[in-house]
């Protein structure tokens, strides 16, 4: 009977792995070697598996990715499509890779490049994370977000399209009609691009009533932001690096995301000068240093006499505050009085012949000067521990 049920518990343990280690393997890293068949690696991967190319790829079929996570290591190489071939499909999606319906793609370390459409897109809640990777030489634009979610690590898009369409175009397809979705592009590190318009756009025939736009982490990259009508992306210092055109269809209003605002510009207001005006990161400070190096006095006979928020100096500007917009700081000025100017060094008077030099008293002369200091406390210290002995003695040869 034991040996029975220890032969049953075998068997269970022998099916369980059994089971289990097929899914372990598919779920793998996978290579794709010259030669192979992308589209149907891809395809046949299972959920949260790896696909490292090790070699360049010409497509004649999309890659479509529905309901599970895959990411797709480049390696460096390309995946280019065959143009006549992926013309000829008879379905709307024409674009490379799209990462559809509860799915999470992640391309990393790859270059897109020769598609009839776009480059790779995120539909109807799908997932799209760029991490490294260059889109180039795509017919409609970089890459789509039809109603679906775009993370960007770092994104170069190069020429792609007309200069109408050539980067990230936001919209929701004739397909998504009454579906609750809307695109949304996430920041997550840095944007690059060849062309400075259009980068980041509203899909001109699709009815698009909103849309969303977030920075997900606090880094030192770039960020984006919503400006009016206007998707903005700003460097790490807040400078501006790309807009998208106006588009009356669609108002920030009927959008969520961070809203933009521009550095500060500070003017100097300074008498018979020309104003001074120079841009500050948002949020910084600035410091009487800061302003007085940008206002030349050397050929006039004129100091600064303070910096304040009125023309009338009636309020000292406070530097301890944030600047949050734009500001004019009026700097007062006065005359120097060159006849006290403190930093000429008065020359010490010579002696004359009435009045001759003083000699100090030589190495040799005795100081009469009563002595203080450490040497007469040791002094008397030593003085106390004889007398304080010479007691003691005297003591223990009385009681002897």
């Amino acid at each position: 009977m034991r040996n029975t049920i220890k032969i049953l518990v075998f068997a269970v343990l022998v099916l369980a792995v059994l089971l289990i280690v097929p899914s372990i393997s598919n779920a793998a890293d996978i290579t794709a070697e010259e030669g192979n068949d992308l589209v149907q690696i891809i395809s046949n991967a299972e959920t949260n598996s790896t696909i490292t190319l090790n070699a360049d790829f010409e497509i004649s079929n999309v890659i479509e990715v529905v309901d599970k996570t895959i990411t797709i290591n480049g390696n460096g190489h390309t995946i280019s499509g065959n143009m006549d071939a992926l013309n000829l499909l008879t379905g709307p999606n024409k674009t490379l890779i799209s990462a559809s319906v509860g799915s999470n793609v992640t391309l990393e370390n790859l270059k897109l490049t020769s598609s009839p459409k776009y480059g790779a897109q995120a539909y109807n809640g799908g997932t799209l994370v760029l991490n490294n990777v260059d889109i180039r030489g795509c017919n409609f634009g970089g890459v789509l977000d039809n109603g679906g979610v775009v993370e960007i690590i770092d994104l170069t898009l190069g020429f792609n399209g007309t200069t109408t369409n050539n980067g990230i175009e936001m919209g929701k397809g004739s397909s998504l009609e009454g579906q609750n979705v809307e695109p949304v592009l996430l920041m997550n590190g840095t944007l690059k691009s060849d062309q400075t318009e259009n980068v980041i756009y509203i899909a001109e025939n699709d009815e698009i009533t909103s849309f969303k736009v977030q920075n997900i982490y606090d880094t030192t990259s770039d960020k984006i932001y919503v400006d009016g009508n206007k998707i903005v992306i700003t460097d790490k210092d807040n400078s501006l690096k790309f807009e998208s055109n106006s588009s009356s269809r669609v108002e920030a209003s009927e959008s969520t995301g961070d809203m933009y605002m521009p550095n500060p510009v500070i003017t100097l207001d300074v008498p018979n000068m020309d104003p001074i005006s120079f841009e500050i990161k948002l949020g910084s400070y600035l410091s009487e240093e800061e302003l007085s190096a940008k206002i030349d006095l050397s050929n006039t006979n004129l100091k600064i006499d303070g910096f304040f928020v009125n023309e009338n100096y009636e309020t000292a500007f406070d530097f301890r505050g944030e600047i949050q917009g734009d500001i004019t700081i009026y700097v007062k000025l006065s005359e120097v009085d060159l006849t006290e100017d403190p930093e000429t060094p008065v020359d010490e008077e010579e002696p004359t012949e009435e009045e001759p030099v003083k000699e100090q008293p030589g190495e040799e002369e005795k100081d009469d000067t009563p002595k203080t200091g450490v040497s007469n406390y040791m002094g008397i210290a030593v003085a106390i521990v004889v007398v304080s002995l010479a007691t003691i003695f005297v003591i223990k040869k009385r009681n002897a």
